[in-house]
Formats: structure tokens, C-alpha cells, sequence
């Protein structure tokens, strides 16, 4: 889906009307080739080690247009999880999972399991970059995936929006640390909404914060889920909740 900045401003007006985020939503755009990443205008290169985590809170917080290539990655498994790197054994074997100084598994053998999935969502051939822009500003025409950084409570309400009309029973995955892989990759990979509780590197890198979600929808999905919202509230659901009482009739 294509947007002029004019375009992207009112879809990042309408979410942010309509479900109060804490941040603002971020355009994502995964370039196969440089000719792609040289096509999206004023963008900053991370010039410190960085993660996409980061990346995407930085894109949200300035609201400005950031990038990442290979050797800016804070580290070989957040590239590698994030198809910007050619796999290497020592990710295969689970190494960052089961070592100091992110222990997440006891064993080898559950690390290895737990990477055998992450390859399942990542790309045959790395990208050569990835660059992360704010939809209040949008530098980025045609965004692989709308990220967004919810409470609880509108993450469900955005959700209620998407499944308004052409129900569909929606299944996310959990694969634990890396929520990269449960959203974003996810998203980018199956066609599907993705929804993460917050892994660590999110929580630590990329300023998700104390009682919120990651969200993320192809640009097609968010627009469905916002009309879907839109239909809720015409039929009398407003948001936020009222904790009170469902019905005005009730006062």
C-alpha cells in the first residue's frame, strides 16, 4: 500500500484519536536491495550499535526517519533474527540463549529448538537494511509493516476493530525472548497480525514500557482494523472502557 506523508498523517491521526497510544505508530520498510534503501529520503544511519527495537522507539520518540544496516547491529543474533545476516552455526547452535549473558534456557538442546523456529520467519536472502519511520511523518511510501506500541487495553480494541467484519479467530505465537520474531518478522512473513507481550530487548532497547504491547498489521490490516474501530464506536462502544458502567442507561 502506497501514502503520500499527507495520507500517513491522517491514518497516524486516526489511531492516535482513537486509541490514545503511549508512542507514535512506525512505518517499517525491509529493503532487498540499496536501490530500495536509497529510495526512502532523510533517513539517519545509526552510527552507535543499535537494534530494531531501538530503532523503532527512536523513529517514534523524534519522529523521524532511522536505519539500520548489518554492521550497525548491536549484536549477531538481533541481526540474524532480523534477516539482516547471513545464519551462522554459533546462532544455529542457540548460543546467545543458553550462554551468559542471556541465559534463557537451561539447556542447549531447548535453545537450539527455540532458533530453529526464529528461522522459520526470517529470509532466504538477508536484506540489506531495515529503516523505521514515524506515520507522523512519514519518509517511507510504501511500509512493509505499521508497528505500534499499545496498552493492553487498546491493543484489544484495535484487535476487536480487525476482526469486526470478515471474522477470522486470531492466533499469535510465543516464542519467548525476541519478540521480533512474534511481531514484525511475523507479520512480514505470514501476511498476519502480530501481537508480543514485550520481550526483554524490547523492554531494555526499545522503551516498551510497564503494562503495554507490540503490535503490528500490514498497512491494508491497520485500515481495517480502524474501520472496524470506527464501526464499534458508532454502534456505542466507546474507548476507553468506562470501568463504571457498560451503558449510558445505567447511570
Amino acid at each position: 500500500m502506497k501514502g503520500t506523508k499527507q495520507e500517513w498523517k491522517a491514518i497516524n491521526d486516526r489511531i492516535i484519536y482513537n486509541l490514545r497510544p503511549t508512542q507514535y505508530p512506525v512505518a517499517m520498510k525491509f529493503a532487498n536491495t540499496q536501490e530500495e534503501l536509497d529510495a526512502v529520503p532523510n533517513v539517519n544511519y545509526c552510527q552507535n550499535k543499535a537494534s530494531v527495537c531501538k530503532l523503532i522507539s527512536m523513529a517514534s520518540y523524534f519522529q523521524e526517519t532511522f536505519g539500520l544496516t548489518a554492521e550497525h547491529f548491536s549484536g549477531y543474533h538481533c541481526a540474524m533474527n532480523n534477516g539482516c545476516m547471513e545464519i551462522n552455526q554459533e546462532f544455529l547452535d542457540g548460543s546467545i540463549l543458553y550462554k551468559k549473558p542471556t541465559p534463557w534456557h537451561h539447556r542447549q538442546e531447548d535453545a537450539k529448538k527455540h532458533i530453529a523456529e526464529n528461522t522459520k520467519f526470517l529470509p532466504e536472502t538477508p536484506y540489506v537494511g531495515i529503516v523505521c519511520s514515524s506515520l507522523s511523518d512519514c519518509d517511507i511510501e510504501q511500509p512493509d509493516v505499521i508497528s505500534l506500541q499499545l496498552p493492553t487495553q487498546a491493543a484489544f480494541h484495535l484487535l476487536a476493530g480487525y476482526v469486526e467484519s470478515d471474522f477470522e479467530k486470531l492466533y499469535f505465537p510465543f516464542s519467548g525472548e525476541s519478540n521480533c520474531i512474534d511481531t514484525w518478522m511475523y507479520t512480514l512473513k505470514s501476511g498476519k497480525p502480530g501481537v508480543s507481550f514485550g520481550c526483554r530487548g524490547d523492554r531494555a532497547t526499545g522503551a516498551l514500557q510497564f503494562g503495554e504491547v507490540r503490535v503490528t498489521m500490514t498497512c491494508e490490516q491497520l485500515i481495517k482494523a480502524l474501520d472496524g474501530v470506527d464501526a464499534i464506536t458508532e454502534n456505542g462502544i466507546g474507548y476507553p472502557y468506562n470501568p463504571v458502567c457498560l451503558y449510558k442507561d445505567q447511570f
